[in-house]
């Protein structure tokens, strides 16, 4: 009886030292089958060279121009190429310590990951990348949402609000008088408000943030057609986010924002696109 129970704690032993060698055996197994799926996709690269994004304000610039598509639902990443949402790729875009690249992608909306600014890059290349980060915010606060509540007087004394614009696409302009590029739009701006004259479902206003009596004189030595109603500078900054100008907004019959543009020729692609919807 004592041979037998020897015998049996000996194949017992055996047995469950087998049971741990196969466990071991298997999660090996299994990392090194995630090693090789990891290791078969192919490296994030991003599409420009950092060193070529960095040399100086004008090639940021010029990447910004060719390259970022922010507005979009991107994929997005941080620095360690972990995916993040792009709520707070914007976040961290804000404080002009990152710079945004974009990866090469077969997604849709394409793949973007954060990159660390070196100590040695020119400070204005921090700034930009600030103003960038704050400038595509700013569109996802004001993009898909619906218009804040307004009470617009403008300088005929034409009221016009939430209530009496319903069901109207309203197009928005913010400028100032000393706005160069702000003035340069104004011709293409009145051909397009005589373009859609016969539309009564479409208002064109404009918002400046200077006095009314320097408005008035502006005016008499410069022709636009839109309305213009006099506003302060923080309720565009604040209220409207906004980070530049000429600003535009489409906002469409629903009361909602389908475009905030710096870029007169976006905002008429998205007021075409509204205005062929319904006549």
């Amino acid at each position: 009886m004592e041979r037998n129970s020897s015998t049996s704690r000996s194949n017992w032993s055996i047995s469950a030292l087998t049971k741990r060698k196969i466990l071991i055996l298997a999660v090996i197994f299994v990392i090194q089958l995630l090693s090789i799926k990891v290791n078969a996709q192919a490296p994030m690269r991003e599409v420009v060279p950092v060193k070529s994004i960095i040399q100086n304000v004008r090639t940021l610039l010029d990447y910004t121009t060719n390259y970022l598509e922010l507005k979009k639902s991107f994929k997005a990443y941080d620095v360690n190429k972990r995916q993040i949402s792009k709520a707070e790729f914007l976040h961290k875009l804000r404080t002009g310590n990152f710079l945004p690249l974009r990866a090469y992608s077969k997604e849709a909306n394409g793949e973007y990951f954060l990159y660390k600014v070196p100590p040695s890059a020119d400070h204005d290349i921090n700034k930009v990348l600030k103003q960038i980060g704050d400038t595509y915010y700013g569109y996802s606060l004001i993009e898909g949402k619906r218009f804040p509540a307004f009470e617009f007087k403008d300088l005929n004394g034409n009221i016009y609000n939430t209530q009496n614009t319903k069901g109207k696409i309203i197009v928005l302009k913010g400028w100032f008088i000393s706005c160069v590029p702000c003035a340069a739009e104004m011709p293409a701006l009145n051909k397009l408000k005589d373009e859609y004259r016969d539309r009564k479902d479409i208002i064109l206003l404009s918002m400046a943030f200077d006095r009314k009596d320097a408005l008035q004189r502006f005016l008499k030595t410069h022709t636009f057609n839109y309305a213009v109603v006099p506003v302060t500078a923080k309720y565009l900054q604040h209220t409207l986010h906004v980070t530049g100008y000429p600003v535009h907004w489409v906002i469409n019959k629903q009361g909602i924002v389908v475009d905030m543009s710096y870029d007169m020729h976006e905002m008429i692609a998205a007021l075409r696109a509204e205005a062929a919807k319904t006549p």
